[in-house]
C-alpha cells in the first residue's frame, strides 16, 4: 500500500535534512544518503534510520539505550524487513488503520518537536505512512504466529506472584493485592515475555536463512552521527 514509496521518500527526506543542516564548503562533509544494509536485496538507507529516530518510532523497541540508538534502530529494522519480506502478501491492512496509528505515534511527541522534524526533514505527515505500515504488518505477524497459540498456565501465574511480584512489592513496603485481583495483569506480562523469547528465537533462525549485507562505508557514516554510537 504505502510501502512502494518508502525508499524514494527516504532519499528525499535525507536530502532535505542535509540542506536544512546548512552544509557548506567550510562544514564537515556528511553523506546525503547511503545504503546501510540490504535485506534480501531490499535497501535500508541512512535516511530511513534518521526518520525513524526523529519521530521516535522505535523508542519502545530499543528501550533506553545509553548510546548507539541509531545502530539499535538499524538492527530492529533489519529484523522487521526480514520478517515482513516473507509474509507481506498475507497481511492486509486498511489505510484507515495505518493513518490512525500514525496519529497515535505522533501524539506521544511534543507538537513542537513534530513540526520541527517535518520541516528539518522536508517531509509531510503522509510520508510517515510507509514506516507506520511496516510496523503494523510486523505486529500482525507476531500476533498471528505467536499470540493466539501462547498459553500461560495458572501454575505459572502463581509462581510468578509468589517468587517475583509479591517479594518486589514487599521490598518497597507496598501493599500486596491478592493474586486474583492481578491475575490478568500477570498473565499478560508472562505472555508478552514468552512471545518475546519465541520471536527472538524465530528471528535468529530467519537471519541464518536471509541474505543480509551491512555496508561498512555507510555504517561508518552512521557511527559519526550524534546518536549513532
Amino acid at each position: 500500500m504505502f510501502s512502494k514509496t518508502l525508499h524514494r521518500l527516504g532519499r528525499m527526506a535525507c536530502l532535505a535534512w542535509a540542506a536544512a543542516a546548512g552544509l557548506s564548503a567550510q562544514s564537515t562533509p556528511r553523506p546525503l544518503d547511503c545504503i546501510l544494509a540490504l535485506v534480501n536485496d531490499q535497501p535500508i538507507t541512512l535516511a530511513d534510520i534518521q526518520i525513524l529516530d526523529a519521530f521516535g518510532l522505535y523508542e519502545s523497541e530499543i528501550g533506553q539505550v545509553s548510546g548507539g540508538r541509531q545502530r539499535a534502530i538499524l538492527e530492529k529494522l533489519i529484523d522487521l524487513r526480514m520478517v515482513i519480506d516473507l509474509v507481506r502478501e498475507r497481511v492486509a491492512l486498511s489505510p484507515e488503520n495505518v493513518i490512525l496509528a500514525r496519529g497515535e505515534a505522533l501524539a506521544r511527541l511534543d507538537p513542537g518537536r513534530v513540526e520541527r522534524e517535518f520541516v528539518r526533514l522536508g517531509m509531510a505527515p503522509d510520508d510517515l505512512l510507509p514506516y507506520i505500515e511496516e510496523k503494523l504488518i510486523y505486529r500482525e505477524v507476531v500476533y498471528q504466529r505467536f499470540s493466539r497459540s501462547t498459553i500461560v498456565t495458572l501454575k505459572e501465574i502463581e509462581a510468578y506472584y509468589r517468587d517475583v511480584y509479591k517479594p518486589a512489592l514487599e521490598k518497597r513496603g507496598l501493599k500486596v493485592p491478592p493474586v486474583l485481583e492481578i491475575l490478568d495483569e500477570i498473565e499478560t506480562r508472562l505472555k508478552e515475555e514468552k512471545i518475546a523469547r519465541q520471536m527472538d528465537s524465530w528471528v535468529k533462525s530467519l537471519r541464518q536463512q536471509a541474505e543480509i549485507q551491512v555496508l561498512d562505508d555507510c555504517l561508518n557514516a552512521l557511527d559519526k552521527e550524534p546518536n549513532g554510537l
